[in-house]
């Protein structure tokens, strides 16, 4: 299988405007990168069983080659994917607001190509920017 896509992800469940506004701003700047790219956006228009949801996201991380992580926020679901992730050796860069604490476990792997603590969407769309031009 082609593993041909860019994978965000974010917490779904306590998302609100401004976390919206972040995955669209995050989706702008991936797409200088990749055409292939899926977001918590798509997960929160996905209208599936729990079951469901668990096999399409699992079946994604089959065909992702890196994930952008938004970590602001806890999401055990995002949790899930991310270990995931660890075991398909899939690398990750990690997005958070200044302030934001991400785990030492997660941040203890192998996968973390870099992590981007930033104060506004500006800031968040330069250095990420800056990491996929180093990445590809």
């Amino acid at each position: 299988m082609k593993k041909d896509m860019l994978l965000i992800t974010g917490t779904v469940t306590s998302s609100n405007n401004e976390s919206i506004e972040i995955y669209n701003k995050i989706i702008d700047t991936c797409k200088k990168y990749s055409e292939n790219i899926y977001s918590p956006l798509d997960t929160m228009q996905f209208k599936g069983s729990n079951e469901e949801r668990y096999k399409r996201a699992m079946a994604l991380l089959q065909r992702t080659k890196l994930i952008v992580a938004e970590m602001s926020t806890p999401s055990t679901g995002q949790g899930m994917e991310l270990q995931e992730a660890v075991r398909l050796n899939i690398p990750i860069i990690i997005l958070a607001k200044e302030g934001s604490q991400v785990s030492g476990l997660l941040l203890g792997t192998n996968n973390i190509k870099s992590v981007i603590y930033y104060d506004n969407v500006e800031m968040l769309q330069t250095e990420l920017g800056g990491e996929l031009n180093e990445i590809s």
